[in-house]
């Protein structure tokens, strides 16, 4: 898919391929609403499922590769707060779907990412309140517990990335103040303690100031709802402020602007973002409500391009609902292109490069 550059190209796109979306659902008639939806894939590109969850797990999010191995959390509907004795499976698979190992940990996991300095696989679970962290040993399997302290966002914890060194973890469900403010962190350090406590400090306010990407204005933002987080090719820390529907860009020190933001066109809400690390591979997306890992297909990808799940656009007094997507990204413009549409509820995303094949 080429990189489209003009702004108002691509709303124009962005436009005619919601309007057309929209028209096939419509046209698909009862048959969607009495059965589970299948995905339609782009011209272009191809799904197949690439795993299912093994017996006694359920609703599949968050993925992370390491060594040809996917990494797969399943929350299996347990509270986002861990009430309810919630608790988790962070489920091995092989390149090809097949079940290497399964683990379970306490609580509802959201978060899951490879640090690249340890080579252990990090689960942050309860993303509204009461958050822990466990670490997996990825050749022994062996976890560790941590608990984080009183938050100082009154929320929980989200996602997790690893960048010079250290861990950054979104501050997810912020307690806003009487005027619907964030005046907490929107991304914390977190440094783990041998007494199996996290130290955890701001390093992006709840109300930063940043530029917007389309056209440079600076505004105050009010980040309500920290979710994913990514770091681009470049090395940036990608934020999805998801209900608010805008990305957070936060660049190195020294960079001007060290921090710009990206609405989303036609009030498209994302969750996780990936990006192509080569021109061969696939993309692995989890449907959470499908119960399914998807394999999203193409001859070649455009590399460095982002791709991001979408929760899918609301009915309007003049368009009809859009379902649930994935699709590139364009981070100029804040358009959301389908590769493929007609999903349940896609969440976690991970590309897996064949470039070694």
């Amino acid at each position: 898919m080429p990189c489209i550059r003009s702004v108002s190209a691509v709303r124009r796109i962005f436009h005619r391929t919601t309007l057309a979306v929209a028209a096939y659902c419509l046209a698909a008639g009862s048959a969607i609403a009495q059965t589970p939806p299948s995905p339609v894939p782009t011209p272009g590109f191809s799904i197949s499922v690439f795993a299912k969850p093994p017996a006694g797990s359920s609703a599949p999010d968050s993925l992370a590769v390491l060594d040809n191995h996917i990494w797969v959390g399943y929350a299996n509907g347990g509270a986002p707060d861990g009430s309810g004795n919630a608790q988790s499976q962070i489920v091995e698979y092989s390149r090809d779907g097949n079940v290497l190992r399964s683990i379970t940990v306490a609580g509802h996991n959201d978060g899951l990412k490879v640090n690249p300095y340890t080579r252990e696989i990090w689960a942050v679970q309860n993303e509204d309140a009461n958050a822990n962290l466990v670490t997996i040993d990825s050749s022994t399997g062996r976890t560790a517990l941590y608990v984080f302290g009183k938050p100082p966002h009154g929320g929980g914890y989200d996602d997790i990335v690893f960048k010079d060194g250290q861990a950054y973890i979104s501050a997810s469900n912020p307690t806003l103040d009487a005027s619907g403010h964030n005046n907490g962190p929107s991304i914390v350090r977190a440094i783990l303690e041998s007494n199996g406590t996290i130290d955890v400090s701001a390093v992006l306010p709840g109300m930063p100031a940043a530029s917007d990407i389309p056209f440079g204005t600076v505004k105050r933002l009010n980040l309500t709802d920290p979710d994913s987080m990514t770091l681009t090719p470049s090395g940036d820390v990608l934020l999805d402020d998801q209900g608010d529907g805008q990305l957070v860009l936060w660049r190195a020190p020294g960079s001007d602007p060290q921090l710009q933001y990206l609405p989303l066109l036609g009030n498209v809400q994302v969750d996780d973002t990936v990006f192509a690390t080569s021109h061969k591979g696939y993309i692995l997306v989890s449907d959470t409500k499908a119960n399914l890992i998807y394999k999203i297909t193409a001859d070649v990808w455009q590399k460095d391009a982002a791709f991001s799940a979408s929760t899918g656009v609301a009915a309007t007094s003049t368009t009809p609902a859009v379902p649930a997507y994935v699709g590139q990204l364009d981070l100029h413009s804040g358009a959301l292109l389908p590769l493929v549409t007609n999903l349940q509820s896609p969440h976690g995303m991970a590309f897996v490069s064949t470039d070694d094949q």
